[in-house]
């Protein structure tokens, strides 16, 4: 095993169909700037064409008198972006009002909605969910291995159903509409699964470690590196992120904004609404920093939004404490930042218990002459991810609103991509006398 690399310190002599009713005042307020005259005009975005419709594919045999649509958000929508992505799942079945069912439940749920016919195709049904008609069983033995089959009618067809489910080990069933509310549950959960970003959870052992400032960075470095990336303020007891990251209020909508909002939020939508700062779309407080704090449900819908249209996901956590267990499980990076003094550093691991292993620890702020961050993280029980050193160029840019702009210096940006990969110990070499720079 290849042993984690170190930092020691030496002595030297130098030391984020939604309705929102805040978004039509936002938008009226943006108007009023636009035709105002201004030193310095604000950049006027690009028009927003209508969003467009695109059918289901057609099924391979001919479903009589159905027209399923599901809304997706189009390119132009995305502002160039890579398409938004929903999870899908199949229909087979002929059953016209069963697929009209069928489908409503699939828009609520945030997902794709395919028709087909043929089971026997498996490059159309590998690895799915497919939804099986009571007219559609006897077809069950020619869908591919490893789909997740539910079998779903009404009333009349439930004999025929737990039949088919009682041949067919691992089948679930689902009577219509008694079973309307846990199949949009389930495939709820499927969509918010969905999506290729990668999403890094920051978090600290305690305050005053520099998790905000450290997602902040990490964001914008993924940003720099060519990613569309969305930095998500999660911290019940954040200040917001705007003071340090702009000099002037931003241009957007807040989680202030979100407390009333209503309906399903779209990936395209989401990312019209967020403001950003140099390229980072930003989810925050803007107005009244913690007046309200957003539900687990809220945070739930945000992420799965997020997901589908944004590259690398980065969320402000806080205090390690409060991290809902359901947003942990879809991160794909947990950073646990920790004082190098804290007094905390002991058994920091044990205190996650089972959920120590996904967590990496970075060691953040001073450290003292002769200080070894791998015994630091030995002591905490964690995995050592590396060593974010203190800068005063991070603090100064900091103060004047323009933290990411701190990340011109090669080294720091390579530094904080690096720690930012979870994967392997940063190869961090700074002296103190570097870290003061």
């Amino acid at each position: 095993m290849k042993e984690p690399s170190r930092f020691v310190a030496r002595s030297t002599p130098r030391p984020r169909t939604l309705q929102l009713p805040a978004l039509a005042a936002a938008r009226t307020r943006d108007q009023e700037r636009f035709l105002s005259p201004e030193p310095v005009p604000e950049p006027v975005p690009e028009p927003v064409p209508e969003p467009q419709v695109r059918r289901l594919p057609t099924p391979l045999s001919p479903l009589h008198g159905v027209r399923v649509s599901v809304r997706v958000p189009s390119a132009a929508e995305t502002a160039g972006a890579r398409p938004a992505e929903l999870a899908r799942a199949v229909l087979l079945s002929r059953d016209v009002e069963l697929a009209q069912a069928l489908a409503s439940i699939a828009v609520g749920a945030g997902i794709e909605l395919v028709l087909a016919h043929d089971g026997a195709h498996p490059e159309a049904c590998g690895n799915e969910v497919i939804l099986v008609g009571a007219d559609a069983v006897a077809e069950l033995g020619a869908i591919a291995a490893g789909c997740t089959l539910i079998l779903t009618g009404t009333q009349e067809h439930q004999d025929i159903l737990w039949r088919a489910a009682a041949a067919s080990p691992g089948a679930r069933v689902a009577i219509l509409p008694q079973a309307t509310a846990w199949l949009g549950e389930y495939l709820g959960e499927l969509g918010l699964h969905a999506g290729r970003a990668h999403v890094t959870i920051v978090a600290g052992a305690r305050g005053g470690v520099g998790t905000s400032t450290f997602a902040a960075l990490l964001a914008a470095s993924a940003t720099l590196a060519g990613q569309r990336t969305l930095l998500l303020d999660a911290d019940p007891h954040s200040p917001g992120f705007w003071p340090v990251l702009r000099a002037r209020a931003a241009d957007g909508l807040g989680w202030e904004d979100l407390e009333n909002s209503r309906g399903q939020l779209s990936p395209g939508q989401l990312a019209e609404i967020l403001p950003l700062a140099q390229g980072t779309a930003v989810l925050s407080w803007i107005r009244d920093p913690g007046a309200f704090v957003p539900s687990v449900a809220l945070l739930s819908e945000v992420l799965a939004a997020s997901r589908r249209i944004y590259e690398r996901i980065v969320i402000d956590a806080g205090h390690i404490g409060s991290v809902p267990a359901a947003m942990t499980a879809l991160a794909t990076t947990r950073l646990l930042l920790l004082g190098a003094g804290s007094s905390y550093t002991p058994g920091a691991g044990q205190r996650l218990g089972d959920q120590a292993h996904p967590w990496r620890l970075i060691v953040s702020g001073k450290l003292t002459s002769g200080t070894d961050t791998r015994i630091v993280a030995q002591r905490a029980g964690l995995e050592l991810a590396g060593y974010f050193a203190p800068r005063r160029s991070i603090a100064r840019a900091a103060a004047a609103g323009g933290l990411m702009n701190v990340l011109v210096h090669r080294s720091l940006r390579r530094t904080v991509a690096q720690l930012g990969q979870g994967s392997e110990p940063a190869q961090v070499l700074e002296t103190h006398e570097a870290a003061a720079a």
